[in-house]
């Protein structure tokens, strides 16, 4: 370890102190139940890597805005209050670990898995297709891009009633923050 003297050592990031250096970031699980909840499954999950040691453990993305922000079958929801519970049991075992615990807030955009739509038109930058699924989005209305601003915002907001200690607000992979970023969109 002489290679990496600082890897066990805390590190305070503006308020947030972590035990150490060791990162786990966000990685799909697919194990949330069908409903967007935290399953006894993916609580296993996590705790073992907090059992293990690690100082951030990021839980992968979930959904702000169903349907439209969904872009799995078991993915984990913050759309409304129903999820904070199962979410606080989530931050409460790994804080138990020594764990600190941050989440990655995520709109899919054009990826949104449509059969959950129900009909309805995927929603992105422009009419480019999902590179994800092929879908064709339509581009968002002002109300619409203010309505999901605000859909992130109350996601942060009951995350942190959940017991995270910060979030990570998801801009890569072809989803919805991405697509506005590339200029092919």
């Amino acid at each position: 370890m002489s290679h990496y003297p600082h890897l066990f050592s805390p590190l305070t990031i503006n308020g947030m102190t972590l035990k150490n250096r060791i990162i786990m970031p966000p990685m799909g699980t697919n194990m949330a139940t069908l409903n967007g909840e935290v399953s006894q499954e993916q609580l296993e999950y996590y705790e073992l890597r907090a059992k293990g040691g690690t100082g951030l453990i990021t839980i992968e993305n979930i959904c702000i805005d169903f349907p439209f922000a969904s872009n799995g079958t078991t993915q984990l929801r913050i759309d409304n209050d129903q999820y904070i519970p199962r979410l606080f049991k989530l931050t409460e075992t790994l804080h138990k670990h020594g764990a600190c615990v941050s989440i990655q807030l995520n709109h899919a955009g054009a990826s949104a898995y449509a059969y959950r739509l129900e009909g309805q038109t995927p929603l992105s930058s422009s009419t480019t297709p999902s590179k994800k699924h092929g879908n064709i989005p339509r581009p968002m209305t002002h109300e619409e891009i203010y309505h999901a601003v605000e859909k992130f915002g109350d996601a942060a907001e009951r995350v942190r009633r959940a017991g995270f200690d910060c979030v990570e607000i998801h801009a890569g992979h072809s989803y919805l923050i991405s697509q506005f970023f590339i200029a092919a969109v």
